[in-house]
């Protein structure tokens, strides 16, 4: 069977294990930006379920290596594997994660561990590229140029996108490729996270930090998050 973009598109759009503040459609136009191809090998730290990195397989041909230290998602992710061969999926931590292969891609979609300023993600990105590699990741910013103090204590230090096109120009790069969230995305990331946390209070219904959690993560979010504060998907190429 041949499955077109059209049916890929419109089978990510009902996957829940797409887990992107950005829309399927502009993951692929961010593919096509960064000429993705069957000659393109990735390699995506923090890959959740690999949902991108089978969406790219699917529109693209790529292949890929995906790393996350939640087992359940790993294998989830390979239960869910369309091609074991072209996407292969690890149970590791990102951060010590050790590999010989160079990528024409590395990417990675969230902050972790000691890696949260732009430089150091942009350095700790540069180990697994091959020379000119191209580089992805995900970073919130600021819809504003002084967010709410709740916001800032909540997210820490949230810049602008002229920002952080600043500090990644001073790191020699270039934004070749950008693909900024939409509130249905943010929404179904939200109620996402909430539903994990309602389904282990229905297990645990004496837990009262997590109920408490739960109150926090939905105030936030219509209070502060939703008006104040984006998340964007950058593409980075040498200058």
């Amino acid at each position: 069977m041949v499955i077109t973009m059209t049916d890929s598109f419109r089978y990510y759009e009902e996957s829940q294990y797409l887990i992107s503040m950005v829309p399927p459609d502009r993951l692929v136009s961010l593919g096509l930006r960064l000429a993705f191809d069957r000659e393109t090998h990735i390699l995506d730290l923090c890959c959740g379920y690999g949902e991108m990195l089978k969406l790219w397989h699917t529109a693209f041909g790529i292949r890929g290596v995906g790393v996350d230290v939640c087992r359940e998602f790993i294998e989830c992710g390979r239960r869910r594997q369309p091609d074991g061969e072209a996407v292969h999926l690890i149970c590791g931590d990102a951060q010590s994660y050790a590999d010989d292969e160079k990528y024409d891609v590395v990417c990675c979609t969230e902050a972790f561990g000691d890696i949260r300023d732009i430089a150091g993600t942009i350095a700790f990105l540069e180990k697994y590229a091959k020379p000119n590699g191209k580089l992805l990741f995900g970073r919130l910013y600021a819809k504003t140029e002084c967010p709410p103090k709740a916001l800032t204590d909540f997210d820490g230090e949230i810049e602008t996108l002229a920002d952080i096109n600043r500090r990644i120009r001073a790191c020699g790069y270039n934004i070749t490729a950008l693909a900024t969230d939409t509130d249905a995305q943010w929404e179904d990331y939200i109620t996402w996270s909430a539903k994990r946390d309602l389904e282990h209070l229905r297990r645990n219904p004496n837990d009262q930090e997590t109920r408490a959690w739960l109150d926090k993560w939905y105030d936030l979010y219509f209070r502060y998050r939703r008006p104040y504060e984006g998340w964007a998907l950058f593409g980075l190429e040498k200058g």
